[in-house]
């Protein structure tokens, strides 16, 4: 999925989004911030939190966050959805409706 920025400078937003999702991923139970990913921040979930892994990234050129998930079990990515929800929602410029369609 990807998630609109709103404002003109979406490059330096898109950037504070992901610095602090990085932060909130480490106090989340059962995630893990996988290590050296330059494309953007990678979360490995364990089983009881999703049992996959999601990609955030800035585009490069367009204004939007694309948000790649994966997972082996089903229910996995609406689990994973839902706490990327509760800590999305707090961005005024982020356009997250696309992860309604997990609720």
């Amino acid at each position: 999925m990807r998630f609109k920025v709103l404002t003109p400078n979406f490059a330096e937003y898109g950037a504070q989004v992901i610095k602090e999702l990085e932060a909130f991923a480490a106090t989340v139970p059962g995630w893990t911030i996988v290590p050296n990913n330059y494309e953007g921040i990678r979360v490995s979930c364990d089983k009881e939190h999703g049992d996959g892994w999601f990609l955030l990234r800035l585009s490069l050129h367009d204004p939007v966050l694309p948000l790649n998930f994966q997972s082996d079990s089903i229910g996995g990515v609406a689990k994973m959805a839902k706490e990327l929800h509760q800590f999305a929602s707090k961005f005024d410029q982020l356009d997250i409706s696309p992860l309604k369609q997990f609720f």
